[in-house]
This record gives C-alpha cells, structure tokens and sequence, in this order.
C-alpha cells in the first residue's frame, strides 16, 4: 500500500498529527483529513470556508472532488445548537448535490480547541481510479427518527 502524508509547512519532525492521509488501494485512493477550522464570523462561513477548503485540496492533491466524500463529523459548539445545525446544512446544500451527498456526523462538544471557532470538520474521501455512476436507494426513516425542525430542545 502506497501512503502519502499532507503536512502543513513548518510543523518539522515533531509534529504530532498530519493535515491529512491519502492511502492509495487497488480500485480507489482513501483520504482523510484532519480537522479544519474554517474563517469566518458564522457556522455557516465557517463551514464554507472549510468545505472549499476541503474541495481545492481534493482536487490540486488527490486528483478528486467533494463529491468523492463519503464521510464528514462536524464538531459544533452546544451553546450554538440547534441553530447552528441548520447553518451547516445550508452550506453542505451549495457544496453536495444528490445523489453525491456524504454520510455526516455532528457532535455537540463543549469547545473548539485553536480559538472561539463555532466548529471544526473533519473529512474522509474515497477517490475512484474509474469513475462510475452513483446509485441511489430510497430508504424509510429509521425507527424513532426527528428531523432538525422536529426538535423541540
């Protein structure tokens, strides 16, 4: 397996973490990054920022796109919850288009650790070396299901 390491300049040896992994399989190229504080005033700038972030890096790097993501977890502020939940859906909603949508997770955490950040991302990807059609199943909600408008908290 051919491993290719993404670190930020100036980190030297005794960095701890990498900005991400591109492990290179077979059939696909996996990636995963790390997480990313994205600028901005908003969760929703902010998850902009990052998400171009993301997509740039895919593209100039890994010879992929956002829309070989499979998997993002989203690391939000409690105090900004529910509102900030509807924000990052906004900014997921100009970025992904079906049926290449990711699977999300986001977590509520008490902080973001690397200043007053309202969120920090992180990304998995895996970039096809041939390119196929995205099939799509219609699935039920799952039992006990609440969408984010049905929440009462």
């Amino acid at each position: 397996m051919e491993k290719t390491v993404f670190r930020r300049k100036g980190r030297g040896d005794d960095a701890v973490t990498a900005t991400a992994v591109r492990t290179r399989h077979e059939d696909y190229d996996y990636v995963q990054m790390d997480g990313v504080l994205g600028p901005g005033d908003t969760p929703k700038e902010q998850a902009e920022r990052a998400l171009s972030f993301f997509d740039k890096f895919l593209r100039e790097y890994c010879d992929g796109r956002l829309g070989d993501t499979t998997m993002i977890r989203w690391y939000v502020r409690e105090d900004l919850l529910p509102e900030a939940e509807m924000e990052i859906g906004a900014a997921c909603r100009e970025h992904f288009e079906p049926p290449e949508l990711p699977g999300t997770v986001m977590v509520g955490v008490s902080d973001i650790v690397g200043g007053n950040s309202a969120l920090k991302m992180e990304l998995e990807a895996r970039i096809p070396h041939d390119r196929k059609e995205t099939n799509v199943v219609e699935l039920p909600p799952p039992p006990g299901y609440a969408s984010s408008e049905d929440r009462t908290e």
